[in-house]
């Protein structure tokens, strides 16, 4: 390891290169990997962030939270085999336009109970003013602020804007979370003659719960999520895109060292033929990757934190972190990886003709 800092101190401008290469494509993969992180993100993000394990639907509504369909003599029932750990969820994809125009913009209602376990913050719960809503703060791209009014397009119920919370999106779509008597009001001015209360889903606080009620099924979280038009096929590109980066990128970064190390055959040749081992030649490549691919991941790993911060709302950006640590440690190993084919290279160099300056 002295050996290799060493080196790499005298020869700084040489590595300094090398250095920079690393981190900016280090940055490159975590950045595209944050980028499309956030488009799957985008797809489920509001269900993830729930605070319930399991979710009861109809059983004919293939897990889906918008085909489901729950009378309310099914709700009480459920309320009462899981002793209350139980809140009604109403999912609406929609149009909404503000006071001051005609346009109209997608979201997606979330129709909750403002004092229950699935209320992303307390704003909803504490507002006084009539029909309250909590939007994504992707809206405050669109110029919504708090205190503004909304209306929905199709029946022009006006809302009031008392808060925002952030990354709650669903199908690609900024959610707007809503109380359930908020969302009744919609719903009786859609259909005034037809209107029965109902709900689309039950959260339950619970991985198992025993729940027996005809017509009704339960799901986890995870099954929700994965039955979102969509998600799965999403998810599998997801992942194949971000590994070939990381794969590629360490592959080119392994060629770097190759060629540096080809070009150091000579200074090899003497230590070899002043009775360096191959086995202490070995540490020191290794050690000079290791310490270059680290120095790179760990900066690039804070450049893309900083994005993070800096990207607008409306652009999905999610870091998980540990994905974000599994794809440093991949790229630091495939990268020792191709540290061992200059390895190999090395260990055939001859002390004698690069001393006697046969070529």
């Amino acid at each position: 390891m002295r050996l290799a800092w060493k080196e790499l101190k005298y020869n700084w401008r040489r590595y300094a290169l090398i250095s920079i290469i690393v981190l900016l494509m280090m940055f490159m993969v975590l950045s595209l990997s944050g980028l499309v992180n956030g488009l799957g993100r985008a797809v489920s993000s509001s269900v993830e962030s729930l605070d319930a394990q399991s979710f009861v639907l109809s059983d004919d509504s293939e897990k889906l939270l918008t085909v489901s369909n729950l009378s309310d003599r099914q709700y009480q029932e459920i309320t009462k085999q899981t002793k209350g750990k139980t809140t009604s969820l109403d999912v609406l994809r929609t149009y909404i336009q503000t006071a001051n125009s005609d346009e109209k913009k997608d979201a997606v209602y979330f129709a909750i109970d403002p004092h229950s376990f699935l209320s992303p913050s307390n704003q909803l719960a504490k507002s006084k003013a009539e029909n309250p809503v909590v939007l994504d703060d992707a809206f405050q791209e669109d110029g919504i602020q708090v205190g503004d009014h909304i209306k929905d397009a199709s029946t022009g119920v006006v809302m009031s804007v008392c808060g925002f919370v952030s990354d709650q999106m669903y199908g690609h779509v900024s959610v707007i979370y809503m109380s359930s008597d908020t969302y009744a009001s919609i719903m009786k001015k859609v259909n005034p003659q037809a209107y029965v209360k109902s709900y689309h889903a039950i959260a339950v606080q619970s991985n198992t719960p025993k729940i027996n009620v005809d017509g009704t099924a339960v799901y986890s979280k995870s099954e929700i999520i994965n039955s979102i038009p969509g998600y799965r096929a999403e998810q599998s590109t997801i992942t194949m895109v971000i590994w070939m980066l990381v794969i590629i990128t360490a592959v080119i970064i392994g060629i770097f060292f190759y060629v540096i190390n080809l070009q150091k055959e000579k200074e090899f040749g003497v230590l070899k033929a002043i009775g360096t081992s191959m086995r202490q030649l070995r540490q020191f490549i290794l050690c000079q990757v290791l310490l270059i691919a680290s120095f790179g991941a760990i900066l690039a790993a804070i450049l893309t934190q900083i994005l993070s911060y800096v990207l607008p709302s409306s652009m999905p950006f999610y870091l998980n972190g540990r994905a974000e640590i599994t794809i440093l440690l991949a790229f630091v190993l495939i990268s020792l990886v191709g540290g061992l084919v200059s390895v190999r290279r090395v260990a055939k160099i001859d002390p004698a003709m690069i001393i006697g300056g046969d070529n």
